[in-house]
């Protein structure tokens, strides 16, 4: 018999260490007794010839980086300790199991039911996916590893208010929650994800313009035409599309522009809020999440009853299970039970969001080269600035967001951007519950207008940019992502651009800052993509009806199967082909 041995303070008697081996394939938790201060774990060591990797388990939660690997031989032991062995964080997933989660979030634990689509993610496209499903009569599952964090948007609770500061603060309380779950060669990457009921749903701005034909130029041509003819009208509906609502200073920013830029339609920002109700008593909905969404599926009461999806949060999927190449169900974590559990379903389709999609397809084994390459954020520009009380497109209290880019496709592939202009930033989609806090906030900021302009820029996926497994399950991915390479000249315009706006705006720089454009941090506004790219056969790892190439009821639906960067933001198309993805897998035209 040989020992490991774990020599611990941090890893006391009441949690519980285990060991998983490679000779097991990693599935199995080998148990040992806390003594004298460690872990001790006796085994055969002829059921490990000629070597064997294995790792530390701490309550579920893997030790991270390299396996340990080693030939063992009898009577040796093998000494570890706490400067040798640290865990993924304690709480990267919060696992809280409030009385609402309890209430409205039962899970079902029935392994031998067969559902019709197992969902993996709750976020803008698994939600949105499994709230349709459900009401064409599908029976569908959604695996969630997070928790029931909040029940709605942040845009609609209390949020941080940064008094007298340019701050949007719209979704501000994201930086609290967001979770890292990966490591960096380089430190790159700002961005995080959202390990809860509705995922980033929760913590987005809510602008939702479409991505125009140049930008879907290399997309499949059904997907384009969908796109372009009804895809898009069905998201915005879905979403609640709004714009700003009609305002004179609105009217004057967009005519403003109009005669700076003659060359760009200058439009009223999209946005997914419900700014007023069908009567003039009603109460405005707020910002569009899936948690909202799922939320309100159980609280119907109708008769016969509405169907809903089953939800099983804390739930941290594994591995897809595959009877040759076909899914058939999902291999979990309960984060809560600290048990393993499996569920069978006749389709599959991974949500999980671009980072966490791609780790879950490469720790199934599935066949693709590609999955997990070309991780793509588009480059971001931007400057934030101030107008003087003295500006005639100053005001204190009125906001205006426009959105904005070159007339025809024929001339925008030149110049691959769209603009955002927000004038009043700090009041645009602002909340301020006690009217004290926005006196507070009116007589720091004095007689400025708060604005931001904003630069997006499409972009190609970047080749070498990639996800890739450190370990087993519980550990972390390795993340390396580059920004996008930009042309000079188009740099050089947006700044010529900017600094027209702003000249003509009468534009002052905030105290500490300048008005020169700054390149935002990779990851800032959650818009990467490209991890299970759309595509041709041997060139994307899904097909047209984002099935994975090679299998028979995979799909994927998140921001990770876009084969390009747009300069739009990506829910709205997101959306689109979650319904699009819907009417695929119920059969409804």
């Amino acid at each position: 018999m040989f020992r490991i041995r774990f020599d611990t303070e941090n890893c006391i008697p009441d949690q519980q260490v285990t060991v998983r081996t490679s000779h097991e394939d990693w599935q199995i938790d080998i148990g040992g007794v806390f003594q004298d201060g460690a872990w001790i774990f006796t085994l055969d060591e002829s059921d490990y010839q000629p070597s064997v990797s294995f790792k530390f388990v701490l309550d579920g939660s893997w030790m991270t980086g390299e396996n340990i690997t080693i030939s063992p031989l009898a009577g040796q032991d093998y000494r570890y300790d706490d400067h040798d062995i640290a865990f993924v964080k304690p709480g990267a997933v919060i696992t809280e199991n409030g009385h609402v989660q309890q209430l409205f979030f039962k899970p079902d634990y029935d392994s031998s039911h067969v559902y019709d689509v197992i969902v993996i993610g709750s976020g803008m496209g698994g939600g949105v996916l499994a709230d349709q499903l459900s009401d064409a009569g599908q029976d569908v599952l959604i695996i969630e590893a997070g928790s029931l964090l909040f029940p709605t948007h942040v845009a609609n609770l209390a949020r941080r208010l940064r008094i007298g500061q340019f701050d949007k603060h719209i979704w501000g309380l994201w930086p609290d929650m967001k979770v890292q779950a990966f490591v960096q060669d380089t430190p790159t990457f700002g961005g995080g994800q959202a390990f809860n009921l509705g995922g980033r749903s929760l913590f987005w701005g809510g602008l939702i313009p479409k991505m125009g034909r140049w930008e879907l130029a290399s997309w499949p041509t059904a997907v384009r035409d969908y796109l372009l003819t009804t895809g898009y009208r069905l998201a915005e509906d879905t979403l609640n599309r709004n714009g700003p609502i009609g305002s004179e200073y609105q009217r004057r920013a967009k005519e403003f522009l109009k005669n700076i830029l003659p060359e760009f339609d200058h439009l009223d920002a999209p946005v997914a809020v419900q700014y007023s109700g069908y009567t003039p008593l009603a109460i405005p909905g707020g910002m569009f999440s899936t948690a909202d969404l799922l939320l309100e599926d159980r609280l119907v009461v109708a008769n016969p009853p509405v169907p809903v999806p089953t939800i099983n949060l804390n739930h941290a999927a594994q591995r897809i299970l595959f009877d040759e190449r076909k899914a058939v169900g999902v291999q979990c974590y309960d984060l809560l039970g600290q048990v393993e559990r499996t569920y069978h379903g006749r389709s599959v389709v991974v949500c999980c969001g671009t980072i966490e999609s791609a780790k879950l397809a490469l720790l199934s084994g599935v066949d693709n080269p590609l999955i997990g390459k070309g991780i793509t954020d588009h480059p971001i520009w931007y400057t934030h600035f101030a107008l003087p009380a003295g500006s005639p497109h100053a005001a204190l209290n009125a906001s205006a967001k426009v959105c904005s880019r070159y007339h025809s496709d024929a001339e925008i592939a030149q110049h691959p951007y769209n603009m955002v202009v927000e004038l009043g930033a700090d009041f645009n989609q602002g909340r301020y519950v006690d009217p004290d806090d926005l006196t507070r906030h009116l007589q720091t900021k004095g007689d400025f207008t708060l604005c931001e302009i904003v630069f997006l820029l499409a972009a190609d996926l970047v080749e070498n940019n990639q996800v890739s497994l450190t370990g087993p399950p519980a550990a972390p991915v390795r993340l390396r992502i580059d920004h996008a390479p930009i042309a000079d000249s188009v740099i050089n315009e947006i700044r010529e651009v900017s600094a027209n706006v702003l000249a003509g705006l009468g534009a002052q720089p905030i105290a500490g800052d300048t008005l020169e454009l700054k390149l935002a941090e990779l990851g800032a506004v959650a818009h990467e993509v490209g991890t299970l790219r759309m595509g041709a056969e041997g060139a994307g790892v899904v097909d047209e009806n984002l099935r994975f190439w090679g299998y028979e009821n995979l799909y994927a639906c998140d921001n990770s199967v876009f084969p390009t960067s747009p300069a739009a933001n990506p829910s709205l198309t997101l959306v689109a082909l979650a319904l699009r993805l819907a009417q695929h897998l119920s059969g409804i035209r």
